[in-house]
């Protein structure tokens, strides 16, 4: 089973001094997972959304997607006791600075280890600018943790936030 936790933090050029910049700072990169239905499906995705207009308090919800082939930005191959995680950077999803729009691999998983990966970007609108940070916690277990992000260390830590200003 993979779980994936996936956590926004949303946010306006205004924000970056203090106190938004506290309230930001604040928002954790690994939460509980919320109650798993059973049967258990094959991909349990939990995301959590923070943004500025709603004093970065967290709207979460569960998913359970049909393939488990794919989520958002990532590719998954699983090989018996072993998950390959691939990444796709894209310009409209993660903003910039252009991180480079090729399917690399993450790192592998075995069974029952967890990986973190980490990105952020600045986008324009007609608005003006926002920046969004993205924290994604990736799991491939045999059984259900609510607090499996919580309690190990990720196996793996990718980072590929930039430096905004």
């Amino acid at each position: 089973m993979i779980i994936i936790q996936h956590i926004t933090t949303l946010w306006t050029k205004k924000s970056r001094g203090m106190p938004e910049a506290e309230q930001r700072n604040a928002v954790p990169h690994r939460l509980l997972l919320p109650e798993a239905p059973r049967p258990l499906p094959p991909v349990i995705i939990h995301e959590v959304i923070a943004q500025e207009g709603n004093d970065f308090q967290l709207k979460q919800t569960t998913q359970f997607p049909v393939s488990e082939e794919q989520y958002w930005s990532f590719q998954f191959q699983q090989q018996s006791d072993q998950l390959e995680v691939l990444f796709t950077y894209s310009w409209t999803e993660h903003g910039a600075p252009d991180r480079g729009s090729y399917t690399r691999p993450l790192f592998s998983l075995k069974l029952s280890q967890t990986g973190a990966f980490s990105i952020n970007g600045r986008f324009s609108s007609y608005d003006g600018q926002y920046y969004a940070a993205h924290s994604v916690n990736l799991g491939f277990v045999d059984r259900f943790h609510d607090n499996l992000f919580l309690t190990q260390a990720p196996e793996h830590s990718i980072d590929l936030r930039a430096q905004l200003f």
